[in-house]
């Protein structure tokens, strides 16, 4: 058990013993409401969470602790049970305030086309999470899966909850840029004599994000005069698609960090500067200073960058190493890393306290204090 890795709810400690990331919310599951122009429909309250046969089958059974998938009581062609897969999932109530941040500006400039002008549903899914009665809300999900015998041979595997908070979920999540974890959860004090939890989480897609939307330079949200508009999109542009590879930023930076603290490499081909703050937040901040100040960027290899830059990893002021829970525990191996350790790493963190702390608010993708 102590490789598991762990994180902490409601001051609670658990083990992460398994995970299913990454399920992606199709069109077909979206509410009417955020539903893409090119279909129709009003979505179907049932959610896939993979095929129930074979290889696929056995991790899922193995993951909800559940066996029957498909087999349900029917009469006249017609299912008339959908039995109970389990009692103990539950949403939170920060992380779901968190993925409408996100997804801000999504829903008032929208990149994606959608039947409808999403932004007018905005302000009432903010206030229907902010008046969740608690944190943590739990609910029950039940077997809707293709029938065993249909005639079609189907074996996908759906899940479904008559729980307020799965119409909720399904009103707020946006089509094809958002996406379901689940983890199941054991409490590192009782493992032995407790039944799991499984804590369901949404995702917005990192490129949809609030703090690096491509509508964020829109005229709107900047406020520039028109005749200096055109001017500015051209030169931010040319800027942000040349971000990282800025000459001045990018030596000043691994001049201060010469190593990556993670594979020690020092070669500087290998090397990238990667913002702590984003880029295009500095800019749209009109912060260029902030844009181009070395203690704002961190050396690192190409891998670790990525996992930096897309929020899957943070640091404390200190050094201390944060991982996320969005990547599998073979991942992590892979990647020579003990997301448990929180080892100090050396980033130089002196003078870079204003960009950690924004990285860990607005950047990580998972909720700081679940961590401390």
């Amino acid at each position: 058990m102590p490789d598991f890795q762990r994180i902490t709810i409601e001051n609670i400690e658990y083990f992460i013993v398994d995970s299913i990331q990454n399920l992606r919310a199709e069109d077909s599951f979206i509410h009417r409401n955020n539903k893409l122009s090119v279909f129709g429909g009003n979505g179907e309250a049932r959610k896939y969470v993979g095929s129930y046969i074979d290889d696929s089958g056995r991790k899922l059974s193995t993951f909800f602790e559940y066996e029957n998938w498909g087999i349900t009581e029917t009469k006249n062609g017609r299912r008339v049970e959908y039995p109970l897969i389990q009692k103990n999932c539950f949403f939170n109530k920060k992380n779901l305030q968190r993925y409408l941040v996100d997804a801000k500006v999504e829903y008032h400039k929208q990149e994606q086309k959608y039947h409808h002008d999403i932004s007018r549903f905005y302000d009432d899914y903010v206030l229907s999470i902010n008046n969740l009665p608690t944190e943590n809300i739990f609910f029950s999900i039940h077997d809707v899966s293709d029938h065993l015998e249909n005639s079609k041979g189907y074996r996908r595997g759906y899940i479904r909850s008559e729980d307020d908070i799965w119409s909720i979920w399904r009103k707020i999540v946006l089509p094809k840029i958002s996406y379901l974890s689940i983890l199941k959860l054991l409490p590192v004090k009782d493992i032995e004599d407790s039944e799991p939890l499984f804590y369901f989480r949404i995702f917005l897609d990192y490129q949809f994000r609030s703090i690096v939307h491509p509508q964020l330079l829109s005229r709107e949200k900047l406020e520039i005069p028109a005749s200096e508009f055109n001017q500015f999109v051209e030169q931010e542009i040319i800027k942000q698609k040349s971000r990282k590879g800025q000459q001045k930023y990018r030596k000043d930076v691994i001049n201060h960090m010469p190593q990556c603290p993670f594979t020690l490499i020092t070669d500087e081909v290998l090397l990238r500067a990667s913002h702590i703050k984003p880029y295009m937040v500095c800019i749209t901040e009109k912060n260029e200073k902030e844009a181009l100040d070395y203690l704002n960027g961190l050396a690192l290899t190409p891998t670790y960058d990525w996992l930096f830059d897309q929020g899957y990893i943070t640091f404390l002021d200190d050094g201390r190493l944060i991982c996320g829970t969005r990547l599998s525990r073979y991942t992590w191996e892979k990647l020579n890393i003990n997301p448990n350790a929180k080892n100090k790493m050396r980033i130089y963190p002196e003078r870079r306290e204003k960009y950690l702390e924004y990285h860990r608010k607005f950047v990580f993708q998972d909720n700081i204090d679940d961590f401390l």
